[in-house]
């Protein structure tokens, strides 16, 4: 049996027993079976997919229970389910198969008519418009979608796309890549937009291609020979989702429900009081670590990555676990001791339950009374455990998210925007025991590129620090490299380190006084049209940091990081507390060896960019030895929250965010695969 019937079986609970021999298609989601949320999609695209000509193809076993689901849904007879006529593993024609056999069986139905064949296991995130990707298709061209993964343990498991940045056409797809054969992190679920004129291609893959049963039983086999074999490749364009859920077994089913029921109405409308509010990831560009030991930073925030936190109104209040961050369920031990190693020992909702105690007790304090409960989920593309902010920015979300929802401003909880960073910081240090400074909670409050002076007795002295914006067009190009094979706790790296400062010793107080003074320097530098300087002021505060936590501390694996960028003419330092650095190529005047070049002879406009086929040659070179490398992405402002819609009064502030509608297109037809 499948992965979830043998998880209904063993579970102890006994109450998913009635689900047992009921296909994944049909389970509950949200109230009603699975594939009536894509039937409400087909619905509400304005006609550009016909809901009487879905097609579901099933086997002989699961056939009855499909024929039994069209009585509940208008548009479908028994006629819209195709039975294989297969009843075993053995025997299954495997998932290709099956897309060729319902187009032999419904051709006369289908004729002239373009195909979207969608995997009936899958649902994708609801920010999802169905509308939307279809009618923005090029006319000749046909499309699916892909979703950034989050950690590379997925990569051999998936099929996966290299995209063209600038026109989203897809360049090749491969089925279960190893790491090493792709500098691309995007998975591509088996959702297919495909012309009329593709469909020969299919024809011509299962007579040429499709003798084996990995073949037959792999749809992204199918599409990648049909992008790059044919004598006419498929003309294929891709669209980039949040993400989507897979129903491989119990535990994602559950997690699943949750989010459909937090997100969707029992009639499959999105809930109009839904509030989501995003923090993006950031770089310390200078002076870190000395934000937490009375010094200065330049921090930056970047939209490479970002964290969001949902809230809407509900009986109760509810945290909702995050399907990668917070699982309980693994595959074996291997695996538990995996995730364990990329993702840490705590997931998001420690740090949302925390927020939410802190955010309480500030209300108590100043005598604010909050009523209505919410339930409240995260998510996050930042990555773990590298120095890039991860936990602050969803605490940060969270909070911001808290004081939205209830419709309090700053001056109701007695704060300013220079007091807020604290607030936010002691969830993290007095209710969590996470050892951290001030930096990322001021850059996630202010956005942008901020120098921030934490000088002891100036903190003392006015309760925080003095934050100075600056304009970010004076940065030059930088790029981000970071581990995506294991990283470390900050906290930990920090916690010796902080003790020996407060004991004043010597080396560490004066090292950390200099390392802050960089950031000033580079403050200038920016000021003065001299942008070059940093890539020697990067080195100073990397050779520094070194020194004063010593080559245990700051890891082999970092030290790699910033030697192989410096490999490639860059300068290179910690983003944060190690696991990511930020990159500056070095321009030949300044010693900048064979990566760089200079003002006068560069062949790009810009001497600190490399072109794209250099970027994507580093890029490759890092992803072969574990890590990743891209090109930073300037946030401008504080990424705020944001309201889909306003609904209640009461929780939701005057100015809510209206809902963009879907673009038209055409687009018909259908088959609805199901293995």
């Amino acid at each position: 049996g499948s992965r979830l019937h043998n998880d209904i079986v063993t579970d102890d609970s006994g109450q998913y027993i009635h689900l047992i021999g009921q296909p994944k298609a049909l389970l509950p989601v949200g109230g009603v079976p699975l594939l009536n949320h894509w039937m409400y999609r087909f619905t509400e695209s304005k006609g550009l997919v016909d809901p009487k000509k879905v097609f579901v193809v099933t086997n002989d076993v699961m056939y009855p229970k499909f024929v039994k689901w069209t009585n509940t849904v208008d548009s479908l007879t028994k006629d819209n389910i195709i039975n294989d006529k297969t009843k075993t593993n053995e025997d299954r024609l495997g998932a290709v198969g099956d897309i060729h056999y319902a187009l032999k069986a419904k051709e006369t139905e289908l004729k002239g008519l373009d195909v979207l064949v969608v995997a009936g296991d899958t649902l994708f995130l609801s920010d999802f418009s169905l509308g939307s990707f279809l009618g923005n298709l090029p006319k000749d061209a046909s499309g699916c979608v892909y979703y950034r993964l989050n950690n590379n343990e997925e990569l051999t498991k998936r099929g996966v796309v290299e995209v063209e940045k600038t026109t989203g056409r897809v360049l090749n797809f491969l089925e279960k890549p190893s790491l090493e054969s792709t500098t691309s992190r995007f998975a591509c679920p088996a959702f297919y937009a495909l012309r009329r004129s593709a469909l020969t291609l299919i024809d011509q893959y299962v007579k040429e291609e499709g003798k084996d049963k990995t073949s037959r039983d792999t749809p992204g086999r199918l599409i990648g020979w049909m992008v790059s074999s044919p004598p006419s490749p498929l003309k294929l364009y891709a669209t980039q989702l949040e993400g989507r859920f897979d129903i491989a077994d119990l535990s994602q089913w559950k997690t699943t429900l949750s989010h459909f029921t937090m997100v969707l109405d029992k009639h499959l409308n999105e809930l109009p009081e839904r509030l989501v509010s995003r923090v993006c990831a950031r770089i310390g560009v200078m002076g870190n670590p000395s934000d937490g030991f009375g010094g200065k930073t330049l921090s930056l925030s970047i939209k490479n990555f970002r964290a969001e936190v949902t809230l809407r109104p509900s009986r109760r209040l509810v945290l909702v676990a995050h399907p990668e961050f917070d699982p309980a369920s693994f595959m074996s031990l291997e695996h538990l001791a995996l995730h364990t190693e990329q993702n840490g020992y705590y997931g998001g909702l420690r740090l949302l339950k925390a927020t939410c105690r802190k955010f309480l007790e500030l209300c108590r304090e100043k005598k604010v009374k909050v009523q209505g409960n919410f339930t409240m989920s995260y998510s996050t593309t930042i990555p773990r455990m590298v120095g890039l902010a991860g936990s602050s920015a969803i605490i940060s979300s969270a909070f911001k998210g808290l004081m939205r929802f209830y419709g309090l401003s700053l001056a109701d909880l007695g704060l300013t925007k220079n007091t807020l960073p604290q607030k936010i910081l002691d969830i993290e240090t007095a209710e969590l025991g996470i050892n951290a400074g001030l930096q990322d909670r001021v850059i996630q409050v202010f956005g942008g590129l901020v120098h921030m002076d934490f000088t002891t007795e100036l903190v003392d002295k006015q309760g925080h620090g003095n934050y100075t914006p600056l304009d970010p067009s004076l940065l030059p190009t930088m790029y981000l490299a970071w581990n995506t094979m294991m990283a470390g706790d900050s906290g930990k790296v920090h916690s010796t380190v902080k003790e020996r400062w407060r004991k004043g010793e010597k080396g560490l107080v004066d090292g950390m006084k200099e390392v802050g003074s960089f950031a000033d320097a580079a403050v200038a530098a920016l000021r003065e049209g001299r942008p070059g300087d940093l890539a020697a002021l990067m080195e100073k505060n990397f050779a520094l940091r070194r020194k004063m936590y010593g080559d245990a501390v700051v890891g082999k694996r970092n030290i790699e990081l910033a030697e192989l960028a410096n490999a490639h003419g860059m300068a290179a330092k910690f983003s944060g507390s190690g696991g990511a650095v930020v990159c500056l190529r070095k321009l030949k005047e300044e010693g900048g060896g064979g990566g760089g070049g200079n003002h006068n002879d560069a062949k790009t406009e810009d001497p600190f960019a490399f072109t794209e086929e250099e970027e994507a040659k580093i890029r490759l070179l890092f992803i072969s030895k574990g890590y990743d490398f891209a090109r930073i992405q300037v946030n401008p402002t504080a990424s705020e929250p944001e309201v889909a819609m306003k609904k209640h009064a009461s929780y939701f502030p005057k100015d809510g965010f209206k809902r963009t509608p879907s673009t038209s297109g055409l687009q018909s037809g259908l088959v609805l695969q199901i293995d």
